[in-house]
């Protein structure tokens, strides 16, 4: 009862930020240790050496600008928990930067992803538990998908929970774009300073999604990531590019 009231009354960030004053330890490894895996190096450290914080939100290409440009994977942390990893102090001085993508085009991407077995073997367990008698995507998104369940898993949070505050605000500098991959990333590395060439890793073939939704299953979309898609200037097949001033979403 008292946990369950805790959890409704403190903020996320405040609920994270008591959890660092009793693990200072734990969280100053974080920002150095590397943590291996079967598929590369996860770390942190490389945002602290340059000053710079990337955002990672779910199939938006990251695996690819991280490597490249930190050579290292990214977590998914939100931009308000690398507030408190990183201390307000640093979090405001360093460049915080996050790719989005087309809210319709990510959500076919993130349910090809899992039916294809994920990144991992969690994904993959996730996946058997709540997708094995799916196997058509508009049928996800009409009958499986609400409010609820679109945050009940990582890759189907919208984005603007990444990188936005309770207000909606935007809480990093520069808002990069996954139709806009090599010039928003040429923009980057100079920036900080990084001589290499965008490399591509972890793509997936499947068939364009505009090609795949229902009017009734488009419409559904529309609604659930509505403020993603106002946030960031979507429509179903285009957008109108948005850039971030004083944290507000302006047209660039």
């Amino acid at each position: 009862m008292i946990r369950s009231i805790y959890y409704k009354v403190v903020p996320a960030e405040w609920r994270f930020w008591l959890y660092k004053q009793r693990n200072k330890d734990a969280i100053a490894e974080l920002r150095q240790t590397v943590n291996p895996s079967s598929k590369g190096d996860f770390s942190l450290a490389p945002y602290q050496q340059k000053k710079t914080i990337f955002v990672h939100i779910t199939k938006t290409a990251g695996t690819s600008v991280a490597l490249t440009l930190f050579g290292a994977l990214p977590y998914h942390y939100r931009a308000w928990e690398y507030r408190v990893i990183f201390g307000r102090k640093d979090f405001n001085e360093y460049f915080k930067f996050a790719y989005v993508r087309n809210p319709w085009d990510r959500l076919y991407s993130a349910f090809s992803f899992l039916k294809g077995g994920g990144w991992d073997n969690k994904d993959k367990q996730w996946a058997e538990e709540n997708l094995a008698g799916i196997n058509d995507f508009n049928d996800f998104v009409i009958n499986w998908l609400t409010p609820d369940r679109l945050h009940s898993y990582i890759h189907f949070w919208p984005q603007s929970d990444f990188i936005c505050d309770s207000k909606n605000r935007a809480m990093i500098d520069y808002l990069a774009y996954f139709e806009t991959i090599g010039e928003d990333f040429d923009y980057i590395a100079s920036r900080i300073g990084c001589t290499e060439s965008l490399q591509h890793t972890n793509a997936s073939k499947r068939q364009g999604y505009q090609d795949v939704y229902t009017q009734e299953a488009r419409h559904k979309v529309a609604l659930l990531y509505a403020r993603d898609i106002n946030n960031f200037g979507y429509t179903f097949d285009g957008y109108k590019r948005k850039q971030i001033k004083n944290q507000a979403f302006v047209d660039a």
